[in-house]
């Protein structure tokens, strides 16, 4: 009889030294204001556990992740280069949360749809950077091969492993869900850094409607506040529900944005001495910080915060977090 704790321990210690899927944020942390990740709001549910285990070989090298800690902390990179931040909840396979810089100055541009996949989230040893799935695919299946893996022993599968890992197109097919991006591409100049939020590690369930309509509007205004910033800090994040598709992917009850507004010595933008936020003389634009928030439904009104303080007291309530939530450190 295996041992599965005996596994997962082997597993977890080869976590903390491989690739861009790992414990903390250090390799990422510039995506954050002053560095300093978001606190207060891991409230991942732990990873599935995997029932077919009887008569495994070598389990250990050919076990997937699927005992390794929830939740992920994923460095988002694309063609070997990082471009935000996410905390992947692997009992749900949804994002809690992805942290961005908002590009000011590019043109939004997006190119395709959410074809990449999180290698890392299968094997720590695969590749540092997010890959289509017939390049995930191929990787998984050399691992296998290299580890002596039968593909005839259904938890060792390719595609097996990749869908046990993370969210896949097959969740979303029929669902009457769109694949909503936390980092939407719309915030980022054309190229890979839009490219980059095609992933499933970057999107979960969300109501067509309010994707493409209420949300869509509050993201573009975020864009237009951007332009008095020096550098626009932004995270994004969702309030895990009781819905799921296909009793994996979980559907969020809301989603809900914060940002933080910097000057030339990334300072954050305050209000004057009358206690009025600070406006742009150009176009009369509201700058500083605030945040919004949005029930994940079609009739869903996007509530939009004058503080960060007024919305993490919101979200410690809809989340039921007891600790203190601090989505950034001194905005």
């Amino acid at each position: 009889m295996v041992n599965l704790s005996l596994v997962c321990l082997g597993l977890l210690s080869l976590w903390g030294v491989r690739g861009e899927v790992a414990p903390n944020f250090n390799h990422c942390k510039k995506f954050f204001f002053r560095e300093t990740p978001v606190s207060g709001l891991n409230i991942a549910l732990p990873t599935p556990v995997e029932t077919k285990t009887k008569k495994l070989v070598n389990p250990k090298k050919c076990l997937s992740a699927y005992n390794a800690t929830s939740p992920a902390y994923i460095c988002q990179r694309y063609n070997n280069q990082y471009y935000f931040a996410t905390l992947y909840d692997r009992g749900r396979r949804i994002p809690l949360y992805s942290a961005y810089k908002m590009d000011i100055k590019g043109k939004p541009g997006r190119k395709g749809s959410i074809v990449n996949y999180e290698p890392q989230l299968v094997h720590p040893e695969l590749g540092h950077n997010q890959k289509e799935i017939n390049e995930c695919l191929t990787n998984i299946k050399n691992y296998n091969n290299r580890n002596d893996c039968k593909k005839s022993i259904e938890p060792y599968d390719a595609t097996y492993k990749l869908a046990w890992s993370q969210a896949h197109n097959d969740d979303y097919r029929g669902s009457g869900y769109d694949r909503g991006h936390l980092n939407p591409a719309g915030h980022h100049g054309k190229g890979d850094a839009s490219q980059a939020t095609m992933t499933f590690t970057n999107v979960a369930p969300q109501n067509s409607t309010m994707n493409q309509v209420q949300w869509n509007k509050y993201e573009q205004k975020l864009k237009v506040l951007s332009k008095g910033c020096s550098e626009m800090y932004v995270v994004t994040g969702v309030v895990p529900g009781k819905e799921w598709l296909n009793n994996r992917v979980n559907v969020p009850s809301h989603y809900w944005n914060a940002f933080c507004c910097t000057d030339n010595n990334n300072k954050p933008l305050r209000s004057d001495n009358n206690n009025n936020p600070l406006r742009n003389d150009n176009n009369n634009k509201l700058l500083g910080s605030g945040g919004a928030l949005c029930p994940n439904t079609a009739e869903g009104r996007v509530t939009e915060y004058k503080t960060v303080a007024d919305l993490q007291k919101e979200l410690r309530r809809l989340m039921s977090v007891k600790n203190n939530v601090q989505i950034f450190k001194g905005c």
